[in-house]
């Protein structure tokens, strides 16, 4: 199944001869495209048949964390969209190939447990958290020679995020210690520090690596620094406080942020919780500009009920923009993968933004953000996730390749229908 390069392709053309295999021909997503999306791959052994959950979680997590069912946890695509590599809560992690819908070998981190696992710009190589023991060090592995090749140790805590530089071999991790840690694959001590945000952290480079954002939920507050001064106080500082949820209780609960992202096209930042509520922010100035909506939030237990106060749950992984910034995709506690449509309220080209800035005529630091109700938006196409997959828990859509992958109890690829010819050209 290769459908050739670019963010959505397809690899087969119809000319006057029927099929052939010409060149790749780019297909932008649209509305209409991502409908036609189905589960075409189902994979019941992503998972450790004769693993537990018991020896990687406690009790509490167990519970917060669908029932303590193994899951896959994390998923990640490599720069060229041909490999994909899913890590559960049985401490095996799976190299799959994307081209031809198929398992390539499983691997195991038993001492260590696994978690966030993102590749490098090296091939076959990643680096991914830890679950086991006191050290939550960060851990650089080569799939194939399964072997370690470093250790990255300094986190006194469990590590929430681990994104890579998009352009060097830099990448910043952040947790439960309250700091953010930039790192380099090739020295094992930390480049750049952050020493206490307020609380339990996560963070995001943007586009460029020139600045990353974090995300504290204690403060709920969203912060922005240059990766060359981040031991500065950042540069950008506002509270994401959301005034909907005083409609429901006083004081208001606050939502756990469990991801950040930025858009390829460097324009939007993404916040993800586990709550039945993502934040979408302008990625220079820090506006929230949408509540994103409709889905049912991860904090859930396997039963589908939430807590009295927000819990962290099985969220982290579900959100995220496809590669052209036009969408963000996402999971839900329901199973089903729902998809925002981020083109403007009038259907134009151009970028969200809010009424309250008067179409740039007022500066956006002079507008108390943080008194006014953020804008919902509603999902614009739900999927419904394959039948007995339990919650949909780690989502991505490959940046090459015109397929996303929906892991929870098991894996699944998705691509769009086609008609038979189709099939059998592309080989899955």
């Amino acid at each position: 199944m290769n459908f050739g390069a670019g963010p959505s392709s397809s690899s087969t053309s119809r000319g006057q001869g029927g099929l052939t295999n010409n060149a790749p021909v780019t297909l932008p997503l649209s509305i209409d495209l991502l409908n036609k999306f189905r589960p075409s791959k189902h994979f019941k052994d992503a998972l450790d048949p004769e693993s537990s959950t018991s020896t990687r979680t406690s009790f509490l997590d167990q519970q917060s964390q669908a029932g303590g069912v193994k899951n896959i946890t994390s998923l990640s695509f490599d720069d060229t969209g041909d490999r994909l590599v899913t890590a559960g809560n049985d401490d095996m992690f799976v190299l799959w190939d994307c081209k031809k819908g198929k398992k390539i070998k499983p691997l195991y981190s038993r001492k260590y447990g696994i978690d966030l696992p993102r590749f490098t710009h090296k091939t076959g190589t990643i680096v991914h958290a830890s679950t086991k023991g006191d050290d939550h060090a960060v851990r650089y592995h080569s799939m194939h020679d399964n072997k370690y090749l470093a250790y990255y140790k300094g986190h006194t805590a469990r590590v929430r995020s681990v994104d890579m530089n998009p352009l060097d071999d830099t990448f910043i991790t952040a947790g439960d210690d309250g700091t953010v840690r930039l790192w380099d694959l090739r020295a094992s001590g930390c480049k750049g520090l952050v020493k206490d945000v307020g609380g339990s952290a996560i963070a995001a480079m943007d586009n460029q690596g020139i600045v990353f954002a974090v995300a504290c939920s204690d403060t709920q507050t969203v912060m922005m620094y240059a990766t060359s001064t981040m031991d500065r106080i950042p540069f950008s500082f506002v509270p994401l406080n959301d005034i909907n949820f005083a409609r429901d209780s006083i004081p208001p609960p606050k939502p756990i942020f469990t991801s950040i992202q930025f858009s390829s096209n460097g324009e939007y930042l993404l916040i993800g919780t586990s709550s039945d509520v993502h934040y979408l922010l302008d990625a220079i100035d820090l506006v929230p500009l949408r509540r994103l909506v409709g889905h049912q939030g991860l904090e859930r237990d396997k039963m589908g009920n939430k807590a009295h106060v927000p819990r962290r749950g099985s969220s982290g992984e579900e959100i995220s923009f496809t590669s052209d910034s036009k969408f963000v995709v996402g999971g839900s506690a329901d199973g089903n993968i729902l998809f925002w449509d981020l083109s403007n309220d009038q259907g134009g080209e151009d970028k969200l933004t809010r009424v309250e800035l008067e179409n740039g005529q007022k500066e956006a630091k002079s507008i108390p953000w943080h008194t006014m109700p953020i804008p919902d938006l509603q999902a614009k196409i739900v999927l419904r996730g394959s039948t007995g997959t339990g919650m949909s828990r780690a989502v991505r859509f490959n940046p090459r390749l015109q397929m996303f992958a929906v892991g929870g109890e098991d894996l699944t690829f998705w691509i769009p229908e086609k008609d038979e010819d189709a099939k059998i050209q592309e080989g899955w």
